[in-house]
């Protein structure tokens, strides 16, 4: 009974309230209509993985991300709604890094100001792929493009010959090259500019730019273009630097090729003077052939499309030369019981050969003998002789001959014998 009463006591102030109540809502939702957002939000990230590049899962899409559209909302009249009232996002942080998988992630929506009540909206899940992010070298190529005729573009200088691509792996390890393409213009001027990059693949499609990124984006491409280039035919000139062992030469050069065929502009091949110089090659110390391949040092607008390397081969030798010593004299085969006397002491000998052999003995061994193994006693003429090792001759020994005078030795007196004790 007592919740009856307080059911109906004041029910007249009650009844009062719940129609004031109904009257207030509909005069809200009266004063607040649904409404429809005409046109598109894009998509911001959330929480992207580091080295992470986002990927186009959807071939068909112009961008990454598609936008959010068909927004339907409640707000007052007199409420402002422009672009800036929505915002829309995803979060990455759980999306795993990957060339092979694709995540579902949710879309979120949301208005700032309180007083605009989001309803619905299109998408609220989408697909994302997160690519892990790499780096590599790449060659700059120059595209001339369609060169007007009667023109012809000298070789091109560049501020960077390789530049390091960087992004989505799957799309880096397609990259062959950077592309620099320039225009040839009718007039004939030179290039000199800086061309932005592209990247191509091996069989040369263009890659997609938009996920791939060059360090650095430019390189600052010069050629000279004329109808002066001309092509002519000069010997190679090989360059030696430093100096053989002592005692050695250069005898002869074997250069393969011995010509080349030259191009560049009149001015540019006047700096040849004649010949197609080599990078330096060295001989230092060496004491035999010295066999080098290197290439060309040419002046810069000059070039050897045909060449890009010569095969240079050093032949060294040592020059022959002579060197007189004095040497001691020893008898050969002498005999206990004779004195050999001979009539000087030493004689001059003077050897010949490579400057390097000569250079190499050590004189202080050699000695000139007579041989007397054979004389009798008196005075004889004996040929004076002396041994010298490979690559080294005899070319004279003054004297040639000296006397030899033997004599028997002395008789020792006999022992004497022992007293009778």
């Amino acid at each position: 009974m007592r919740v009856l009463r307080f059911i109906f006591r004041s029910w007249p102030l009650k009844i009062g309230a719940v129609l004031l109540a109904i009257i207030l809502y509909v005069g809200m939702v009266f004063l607040q209509t649904t409404q429809q957002w005409p046109g598109t939000i894009p998509i911001e990230l959330a929480n992207q993985p580091a080295n992470s590049v986002l990927m186009k899962p959807d071939p068909s899409l112009a961008t990454s991300l598609p936008t959010v559209s068909n927004i339907r909302y409640i707000a007052a009249q007199d409420v402002p709604v422009t672009r800036d009232s929505f915002r829309a996002t995803v979060d990455l942080a759980n999306v795993k890094v990957s060339e092979n998988e694709d995540t579902l992630v949710k879309v979120q929506l949301v208005a700032p100001d309180q007083r605009i009540q989001i309803l619905d909206y299109q998408p609220q899940q989408i697909t994302v792929a997160l690519d892990p992010k790499d780096h590599k070298q790449v060659g700059v190529q120059v595209d001339f493009g369609a060169v007007p005729s009667g023109l012809q573009p000298g070789t091109p200088v560049l501020s960077a010959s390789t530049v390091d691509a960087s992004g989505a792996a799957s799309i880096v390890r397609r990259v062959a090259y950077a592309d620099a393409q320039i225009r040839i213009d009718a007039s004939g001027l030179d290039v000199s500019q800086d061309v932005v990059l592209v990247a191509f693949d091996a069989t040369g499609a263009v890659v997609d730019s938009g996920k791939v990124t060059f360090n650095p984006r430019t390189v600052h491409v010069a050629v000279q273009v004329g109808s002066q280039l001309r092509t002519e035919t000069v010997p190679v000139n090989p360059i030696l630097v430093n100096a053989p062992a002592a005692g050695y030469r250069v005898a002869s050069i074997d250069v393969t090729p011995s010509v080349v065929a030259v191009r560049g502009q009149a001015d540019a091949l006047a700096l040849l003077k004649g010949l197609a110089d080599t990078q330096p090659i060295s001989i230092a110390g060496a004491t035999g052939d010295v066999s080098k391949t290197v290439t060309l040092n040419l002046p810069s607008g000059v070039t050897a499309d045909d060449v890009s390397q010569i095969a240079v081969t050093v032949h060294l030798q040592s020059p022959p030369s002579t060197v007189s010593v004095g040497v001691g004299l020893v008898p050969d085969g002498a005999r206990p019981d004779r004195i050999y006397s001979l009539s000087t002491p030493s004689v001059t000998i003077t050897l010949g050969g490579a400057t390097a052999a000569l250079n190499a003995f050590d004189t202080s061994t050699l000695v000139g003998s007579v041989s007397v193994g054979t004389l009798g006693v008196g005075a004889h003429t004996v040929i004076v002789t002396t041994a010298v090792p490979p690559g080294i001759k005899v070319v004279s020994i003054s004297p040639s001959q000296i006397t030899v005078t033997v004599t028997n030795a002395p008789t020792p007196p006999p022992a004497p014998s022992a007293s009778p004790t």
